[in-house]
């Protein structure tokens, strides 16, 4: 069974569901991989999340968006962009 992350939208109760960020299937990241950064964002949403939560996701600012990436990244210990160098 998969991981999954919870998100509580801030000040509603809309909740979100997606695989943990740390768990993600290998087949989504090998389907997204050639795209480019922007686009790999969509797919890697479009391939996550359930139609529900797509639904709520659609509906969100931007800066709710960022507040939403920042904690799935959170919770699974990982940070896009970090280097281990």
């Amino acid at each position: 069974m998969m991981e999954k992350f919870h998100y509580t939208v801030p000040d509603t109760k809309k909740k979100i569901t997606l695989p943990s960020f740390g768990h993600l299937p290998f087949g989504v990241i090998r389907r997204i991989r050639k795209a480019d950064e922007t686009e790999q964002f969509f797919l890697l949403l479009e391939e996550s999340a359930d139609e529900r939560s797509l639904k709520i996701i659609d509906d969100l600012s931007m800066p709710e968006i960022a507040d939403l990436v920042d904690a799935w990244q959170k919770d699974a210990g990982v940070t896009v962009g970090e280097s281990s160098d």
